[in-house]
């Protein structure tokens, strides 16, 4: 009994990121990609997931964080095809599946990037603690900005949510959880 909690403990430590414990199922979404095609997060099972909320008009948050889970994307080789990056906008005004999809393929081909309407969108940040404020800013051609969270969340292939990570967090660190989970 000792030596299974031993395991269990050292099992869970091992990780880099933020773990969930006990890890839980991840709340479902059901939103839009390009083409109008619906995507529901419980059809990306099988897959470690990192999701993402940010925006396309982002001036610094966003194009760092998705350029790190590039580099995680590209490390993986072969195995890539075994994990989803999904990014979910905070800024459904201005970010169209299809505007998501051209800004993202910039990063990697591969990634995912999910809109909707505000309705749709407001039950999704709140279930995953996502902060989102919109800051006017007249003397900017944009508008305005969104202020928002920056947190990378890793659900494992059954659909829990496991780990989660900061805003700068070293790409290495997301990679080497990737790789665990994989095993």
């Amino acid at each position: 009994m000792v030596v299974a909690v031993v395991e269990e403990i050292a099992s869970r430590s091992r990780y880099r990121g933020l773990l969930y414990d006990p890890p839980r199922p991840a709340p479902e979404f059901a939103l839009r990609a390009a083409a109008n095609r619906l995507v529901r997060l419980s059809d990306l099972r099988g897959k470690v997931v990192l999701l993402y909320f940010g925006y396309t008009a982002c001036p610094d948050v966003c194009p760092t964080t998705l350029s790190a889970l590039r580099r995680v994307q590209k490390s993986l080789g072969a195995r890539a095809s075994q994990v989803q990056v999904v990014h979910v906008t905070v800024d459904p005004e201005r970010d169209t599946p299809e505007r998501l999809h051209q800004y993202l393929s910039g990063f990697h081909p591969d990634f995912l990037g999910l809109s909707g309407s505000l309705d749709e969108l407001k039950p999704v940040w709140q279930a995953y603690g996502v902060v989102r404020e919109v800051e006017p800013a007249p003397q900017s051609a944009l508008g305005y900005f969104v202020n928002h969270s920056a947190r990378v969340y890793l659900i494992d292939p059954e659909g829990r949510l496991f780990l989660s990570y900061a805003y700068g967090t070293p790409p290495e660190d997301i990679l080497y959880d990737v790789q665990l989970m994989l095993k």
